[in-house]
């Protein structure tokens, strides 16, 4: 898009500045009133050709001109709506963070809670329990148990879901 900007301004420069030459040569050698002394009907035609050429080479240019200065204003408001979009989804996603940051914190108040609680309660009782959770949670709250307690849980419940628990664990660098 730049590129295609730059190079319409650098042609609109070359033409345009052409026409300022041309239109300061041009009318000195034509007056306005009467035709220039001394030139054959073709090279008056030849120049009233040059002139119309020249006159729709200015329209050309002047509409070139107004479709640049759109354009222009069409990026300036395009750019203004993107840094508006930009500045909204940066407020969404700080607003995000702001609320995951404060589930994270009350998922891990939870976990230390029903760590606490599995590690109050007979490990016979526990196991079961814990046997029907979701891996992840299973996971979170003897995560959080102490050593003892856990190692108590994961002996009453059954071998390849204890076994299956403390892999997981042990990916994780803990136990």
């Amino acid at each position: 898009m730049k590129s295609i900007v730059i190079i319409s301004i650098i042609t609109f420069a070359l033409i345009f500045g052409g026409i300022v030459v041309l239109s300061g040569v041009i009318p000195q050698a034509r007056p306005a009133a009467a035709p220039a002394a001394g030139l054959t009907p073709e090279e008056l035609a030849s120049a009233e050709r040059a002139f119309a050429d020249l006159e729709v080479e200015r329209d050309r240019v002047q509409r070139d001109k107004e479709d640049l200065l759109t354009l222009r204003t069409r990026q300036a408001v395009e750019e203004k709506m993107l840094a508006d979009q930009q500045a909204l989804l940066q407020g969404m996603l700080d607003s995000l963070r702001v609320t995951t940051t404060g589930l994270d914190d009350t998922r891990a108040r939870a976990a230390d809670k029903l760590a606490k609680m599995y590690e109050a309660m007979k490990p016979d009782k526990a196991a079961p329990i814990l046997a029907t959770l979701e891996m992840d949670i299973v996971l979170d709250i003897i995560r959080r148990m102490k050593e003892r307690p856990a190692a108590r849980i994961l002996a009453n419940m059954d071998a390849g879901l204890a076994a299956q628990i403390s892999a997981r664990l042990s990916e994780k660098g803990i136990g």
